[in-house]
Parts: structure tokens; C-alpha cells; sequence
């Protein structure tokens, strides 16, 4: 008892204070859950209470729901080219206003003289009646027909057509008649001058104070035509006059208000008017006595094609001397002015203002002179000594050899006389050009002595220019042909598990059709000991299993023929193949010829689908071959690598071909008096028949392919480039001929192609040489 009540009076404290804290807690927190301190409560006269609620309580408004968005996203189109989204044009179009009567003269004339400077001419021809026009597309291809007879409206149905078709594409609108010649050249700088925003209505005559003169040619902005478009039916309707020029500088003048410019921005527009024959012959002869003439932008009217052809020479030549003189200028200038720079930066290029030529970061980028004779050129390659020039060497070489002897004969007065070539050296930069250095040796008349003199000629690059080509995409369908030997069935195997693996399981649009080239005495479809039986089943259970993919690997059954022409049936043999595969292939299909020891790579596949175009380009890839690897002291990889221990890129590769099955039947047919066409097993002899190989020798064609058909009879292009995705593994070549003996001229370049190309893939030089050694070593 004693001990609790000392206890209890040393916690008295703490225990009256919890028992304070929990009766305020308990009185308190009522009062602060209904708000009750935060609030006033009043009786009005009708006694009802009145509570005013906390601000910030939330409340819940049920009405009008669910609510629908005011706006609907909408998903962003955007263009094809970045052009078309940013509102840019090109600069500018000629619209030419002929007649039936003058179309296959003046018109082609205008044609020839206009249309490669400008962006864009267009024709409008008269076709009243429906009557067909006597000209050939070919001639001019850009032509449109108005039935209207009405001449005086001919301008309106211009301006009406152009603002339907070509408003959004460009910025300056020439408008002239086929009877004015047009300086293209000299518009274009002065368009390319003149900002896009001011209202252009401009001609080198005006008629009276506001209109300008079709006759010497209408220059409109793309804003005056936007704003002629809402009048021009109030132009027709006031078009009373018999004169063009008034009836279109009234719809301008009501449009815009905007008399006729002779002038835009500073830039003069000036025109010539032929008043007589006689003056155009002396202008012609002596075009730089009448100044007016020289700076005319146009020319008009000319009474025949023959006569602006002459015209138009005469501002070319006019323009060409005017070009020499500022490049002369420019040099001088650049001569002068650099004196003016650091020492160490004084150095002028030769030709002074030509582009300097790349440098070397390493020894390894070091350009290579070559040296050749007039008959063969030297250590072109690492692979080669000495070849022969070939035609395009031998003519570029003959015409710079001929050109520095013209020079210097010129320079001495007739006193040398070209003796020989001694050494010449050429050198191709890839940011210059071609540069030769020629040491030539010269008979002195005077003083009936040899001389010799190094003469440097320079063949700068010109202007590089974009070449317009079809459109292609990656989701073109390849069709893949796989010609298969006896001997490779290995390889085909291997093959098809790639193609599973990157094509079927992909889903890659592709098709795989296997060529199974029997031989002649193999068993064949049908009997029990087949040797592609393991092949083809393991085809039919790909295309089994993936059928509701689309996917499909087929076969084709060929039995090749026994020859004594071994080497040139081997050669010819692929025209069989596609000779026989093409028929089961609509026009349009993409071909792609394959080779059993390729690998299946998708980065490759797409490469096809870029670089064939149909009716314009057959791409012909170079793969990168393996070495032998019994030679090899690396080991071998499942996955060839791009290495040049490994392998290298062989440029006498031709078998690796894309193509379109149009483009072949059509180089096919032209090519048929050469080699045959097969239609059947039994002609495939006749593609080693003494009469192919008597023809093959007569067309020189020592390495008869399908590349060489397509560069001999199509006039598609052939894109030959190195291909890093067309990986082959080796392939052991027996280059034999039938019981050894060389049997014709066309077999014998076979063997030999045969033999370059089995030692090029056995191994590196630095291999090869290893081997060499470790042979000699075994024998002491």
C-alpha cells in the first residue's frame, strides 16, 4: 500500500493532465466536424436557420452529364514532300500561245530554245473542231487543245487553265506567243531577283500607258493571277476589243489597278521589235552594234523557226563571251587579292578560282597518279601491272593528248612538230575532277632538235545535277529465283532455313520459286530415289504451314542437257532458268536471280527494292566473296563478316541480278538471234549448239550473261555497285573443259575467266604469300 501511494503521487500530474486532454478532446471534436465554430447562425422573422457552408467544400454537379468534347482531334495529314507543307514554289512557267497552222515550226523552235532553261512550258494550241494537231508528242510534250475558235478569249482560257493546274507550283507566269523569241536564260536572273510578294504585270512595250503587249510577252506574279481568277468573267464579257493586249491590261487594270511595269525592283524589261528583214541579218552578223538589241529580253515577231535558231544563237554567243570576260575577271581579282592574305594561306589553285582538291588526313588517302602509254595504262590496281586502255580511256586520252598538242604548236608558232608521248600521268579527285600531266616530246623546225615539254590539263567537274527518277518503296513483292545443281543441295538447304527465318517468319513480301536443274541422266520427278525429293518436301511443308500468310515456295523441274561445251553451257544456263521461271510471273514482277551459297539478308532485299526500276534500271550487285577457308588461319564464322581476312568484294561477279520480268522478255527478244529463246527442256541444247557459239564469237561477246544481254540490248540503266548485304560463302570452282581440251574461242575466255576468278577468291595476297612460304620452309 505504501509503495503504490508513492507511486501515485509521483504520477498525479501526468494523470490529471490525459484526463483533461481527453475531456477537451471529447467536447471539442464534435463541434469541429459540423462546422458549427465556423459558422453564423441567424433567425429571421420566419424563424428558418440559415447556414453558410465552408468555400472550399466541393460539391458534385450531376447536371448535363456526360459531356461531350466541344472538339474532335483530328488526325494530322501530312504531305509527301516537305515543299508541299512549307508553301514552296518553283520559279517560273511559260505558257506559249500557238496555232495549228504554225505548230511544227515556230512552236518546235520555241520549244528547243526555252524549255531547258525554265521550269515549266506549256503549249496552247487552237483545236477547234476536235481535229487532231500535226505534231508528234515527241517533239513537244507538253500541248493543250481549246475547242474555243473565239481568239480574242485564247489569253482568258490561258490564265483559266494555269490558275486550275499550276497556281500552287509556281511563282512567275511568262505568257508569250510562238512568234516572239524568248531570252530564258535572262528571265530566269531577273525573276530570281525579284521578291514573291509585290503584284509583278510587266512586258518590255506597253501599249498606250497601261497595257502591256502579248506580241513581246506578259510577265504576271502568282498574287496578280489569284486576283484576276474572281473577274474573269466580267473580262469576257468586256472583251470587245480585236486586240489581245486590251482586252487582258483591261482585266488587270479592273483586277488589281496595276498599269503595265517596265521595270521591277530595279531589274529593266526590254524588248525588240523586228521592223524589217534587213535589220535582223545585220543584227544577226553584228549583234553587239545595237545595243537595244543586246538587251532585249524578247524578241518578236519572228517569221520563221530558221530565224529564231539564228537569234538565238546570237545571244548565245553573246552571253558566252560575256561569261569568258567575268571569268576572266574573277581571276584577275583572285590573283591580285591574294597578295593580301596571311603567308601561309597565299596560294592560288590551277586553274586560279578552281576548287583546291581534297587532302589527305593520312597517308592512306593519298590519291594515286597513274601512269599510261597511247596503248595501256599501269598499276591501275592492286591486282594489276599493265591492261590495255579500254574505248572510253583510249578516247578521253586522245582528245587531251590532241588538245596540248594543238596548244603548243599554237603557242610556238607552228615551229614544233608533236614527235611522241613520253610518259603521261592522270589522277581522278573525287571533289576536283581529272587532272593529266603529259610529257611530250617535239621536233624543233628550226632547230632540227628534239624538245621535250609538260603540259598539265585539267578536266574540272561541272554543275552536278538531279536526275528525276520513278518513284519506288520497300513494299515492292520480291520474287526470288534459286537455280539449284545436283551438287548443292547442301547449300539449298541452308538457303531455305535463312529464308525462313528472315523472310516467312518476318513476314517479308517475298516469293522463292527453287530452279532444280537435273542432270541428264539423274532421276528426275516421279521416281523413288529423286535426288531433290528431301527438297522439295521440305518447300511443300513451308508453304503448308505458312499458307495463311501468302506465303509459297515452288519448284521448277529443268533437265540440262550433256555437252562438250561444258564451260559455255554452264554460262548460258541461266537463261534457261529464266527463260522457263519468267512465264509463271505477271509483267510487273521483281526479279531477283540468286545463288545458293548467298546468305538471306533483309538490308539486302531492300536494296533490291530501290535500285530496280522498272523500265529504267537493272541493279547488279557485287558481292563480298569468302576466301577458301582451308586456306584461311581465322576461324570460320556461321555469319560471314565483312572482313578483308575473310573475304573481299568481287568485281567479276555478274550471276547476282534484280530485274523487272518486263524488262527481261523485252532485252530477251532483241537478244534472240544471239541466243535462243527456251521454251522447253529439249532447246536448252540449242544454247550449246555450234551456230550460238559461231554467233557469240562474231557479236565478241567472250563472256555471254545476262548482265551482258541486259548492257548490249535494253535501254534500261545497269546500277553496278558494291553490296555489303550480298554475302557468298566459298564456292570451289572446277574450271575444266571436256577431255581438257580447249574447244572454240568462246569456251577458251570462259576457262580463262574461270581460273582469274577461282585464284582472286582463294585467298589474300598476304594468305597466299604465308602459304608460299610455309611451302618453301617444308622443303629445306
Amino acid at each position: 500500500m505504501l509503495c503504490s501511494s508513492a507511486r501515485l503521487r509521483q504520477n498525479f500530474y501526468l494523470i490529471i493532465g490525459v484526463t483533461i486532454g481527453l475531456l477537451f478532446s471529447l467536447i471539442v471534436g464534435p463541434l469541429l466536424e459540423t462546422g458549427c465554430l465556423f459558422s453564423i447562425s441567424t433567425i429571421d422573422s420566419d424563424s428558418s436557420l440559415i447556414i453558410v457552408n465552408d468555400e472550399y467544400e466541393p460539391h458534385i454537379n450531376l447536371a448535363g452529364k456526360p459531356q461531350r468534347a466541344q472538339k474532335i482531334p483530328q488526325t494530322l495529314l501530312r504531305p509527301r514532300y516537305y515543299s508541299t507543307e512549307l508553301g514552296i514554289r518553283e520559279k517560273l512557267f511559260v505558257g506559249i500561245l500557238a496555232n495549228q497552222a504554225s505548230v511544227d515550226g515556230l512552236a518546235v523552235a520555241v520549244n528547243k530554245t526555252v524549255t531547258h532553261w525554265v521550269d515549266k512550258t506549256i503549249f496552247f494550241v487552237d483545236a477547234a473542231g476536235g481535229h487532231k494537231l500535226n505534231v508528234t508528242l515527241m517533239k513537244i510534250p507538253g500541248i493543250v487543245g481549246f475547242t474555243d475558235s473565239r481568239s480574242v478569249l485564247k489569253p482568258f482560257h490561258m490564265v483559266k487553265y494555269i490558275a486550275d493546274n499550276y497556281l500552287d507550283e509556281y511563282e512567275f507566269f511568262m505568257l508569250i506567243k510562238d512568234s516572239t523569241y524568248l531570252n530564258a536564260d535572262k528571265l530566269m536572273n531577273i525573276v530570281k531577283r525579284v521578291s514573291v510578294s509585290e503584284d509583278v504585270y510587266a512586258s518590255g512595250t506597253v501599249i498606250g500607258t497601261n497595257y502591256c503587249s502579248l506580241d513581246a510577252g506578259i510577265l504576271l506574279s502568282n498574287s496578280v493571277i489569284r486576283k484576276m481568277i474572281p473577274n474573269v468573267d466580267w473580262c469576257v464579257r468586256n472583251a470587245f476589243s480585236t486586240s489581245d493586249d486590251d482586252n487582258f491590261g483591261r482585266c488587270v487594270l479592273h483586277s488589281i489597278n496595276l498599269p503595265c511595269q517596265t521595270s521591277i525592283q530595279g531589274q529593266s524589261i526590254s524588248s525588240y521589235h523586228l521592223w524589217e528583214a534587213k535589220d535582223l541579218i545585220n543584227l544577226l552578223n553584228q549583234p553587239q552594234q545595237q545595243e537595244s538589241f543586246n538587251r532585249a529580253l524578247t524578241v518578236y515577231p519572228m517569221p520563221n523557226a530558221e530565224t529564231m535558231y539564228k537569234t538565238h544563237l546570237a545571244f548565245c554567243k553573246m552571253n558566252l563571251e560575256k561569261s569568258n570576260m567575268e571569268i576572266e575577271a574573277l581571276r584577275r581579282s583572285i590573283v591580285t587579292e591574294s597578295s593580301l592574305e596571311p603567308p601561309n594561306f597565299r596560294k592560288v589553285n590551277w586553274p586560279v578560282g578552281s576548287q583546291s582538291g581534297s587532302t589527305p588526313s593520312t597517308r592512306f588517302d593519298v590519291l594515286k597518279w597513274e601512269h599510261f602509254t597511247e596503248t595501256h595504262l599501269y598499276l591501275d590496281s592492286r591486282i594489276s601491272n599493265i591492261r590495255p586502255l579500254n574505248e572510253a580511256e583510249n578516247t578521253d586520252i586522245r582528245n587531251v593528248l590532241n588538245t596540248s598538242i594543238e596548244y603548243l604548236e599554237s603557242k610556238y608558232s607552228n615551229n614544233l612538230k608533236f614527235d611522241h608521248l613520253v610518259n603521261g600521268y592522270k589522277r581522278f579527285d573525287p571533289s576536283r575532277g581529272l587532272d593529266y600531266i603529259l610529257d611530250l616530246t617535239f621536233k624543233d623546225i628550226v632547230g632540227n632538235r628534239l624538245i621535250q615539254k609538260r603540259v598539265e590539263v585539267s578536266k574540272l567537274l561541272g554543275k552536278v545535277e538531279m536526275l528525276s527518277v520513278p518513284y519506288v518503296t520497300e513494299n515492292t513483292r520480291v520474287h526470288i529465283l534459286l537455280p539449284v545443281r545436283t551438287n548443292e543441295r547442301e547449300d539449298a538447304f541452308r538457303f531455305l532455313r535463312q529464308y525462313k527465318q528472315i523472310c516467312i517468319d518476318k513476314k517479308e513480301k517475298t516469293m522463292l520459286m527453287l530452279v532444280l536443274l537435273y542432270d541428264a541422266n539423274a532421276p528426275g520427278k516421279g521416281a523413288v530415289d529423286d535426288v531433290f525429293k528431301q527438297l522439295k518436301d521440305e518447300a511443300t511443308s513451308l508453304s503448308n504451314a505458312h499458307k495463311k500468310d501468302g506465303t509459297k515456295v515452288a519448284w521448277l523441274s529443268v533437265r540440262i542437257p550433256n555437252t562438250k561445251l561444258l564451260a559455255l553451257r554452264d554460262a548460258l544456263l541461266d537463261f534457261a532458268v529464266i527463260d522457263l521461271a519468267i512465264k509463271k510471273f505477271p509483267p510487273d514482277a521483281l526479279m531477283m536471280l540468286a545463288r545458293p551459297k548467298m546468305e538471306v539478308r533483309q538490308d539486302y532485299l531492300n536494296r533490291v527494292r530501290m535500285n530496280t526500276i522498272m523500265e529504267w534500271q537493272i541493279f547488279s550487285a557485287l558481292p563480298f566473296s569468302e576466301y577458301d577457308p582451308n586456306l584461311m588461319t581465322y576461324p570460320r564464322q556461321a555469319t560471314l563478316d565483312v572482313n578483308k581476312y575473310y573475304g573481299h568484294f568481287d568485281p567479276f561477279d555478274y550471276d547476282h541480278l534484280s530485274f523487272y520480268a518486263k524488262d527481261y522478255v523485252t532485252s530477251r527478244k532483241r537478244a534472240e538471234l544471239l541466243i535462243p529463246i527456251i521454251r522447253a527442256d529439249r532447246d536448252i541444247h540449242r544454247l550449246v549448239s555450234e551456230s550460238t557459239s559461231h554467233s557469240l564469237k562474231a557479236a565478241n561477246m567472250t563472256n555471254p550473261s545476262v548482265y551482258s544481254m541486259f548492257v548490249a540490248y535494253s535501254d534500261c540503266h545497269i546500277f553496278r555497285a558494291v553490296e555489303s548485304g550480298l554475302r557468298l560463302h566459298h564456292k570451289q570452282r572446277h574450271c575444266e573443259m571436256y577431255e581438257g581440251n580447249i574447244v572454240d574461242h568462246t569456251s577458251a575466255a570462259l576457262y580463262g575467266n574461270c581460273i582469274r576468278s577461282r585464284n582472286r577468291n582463294a585467298g589474300s595476297k598476304g594468305q597466299l604469300a604465308r602459304l608460299v612460304l610455309e611451302y618453301q620452309n617444308q622443303l629445306k
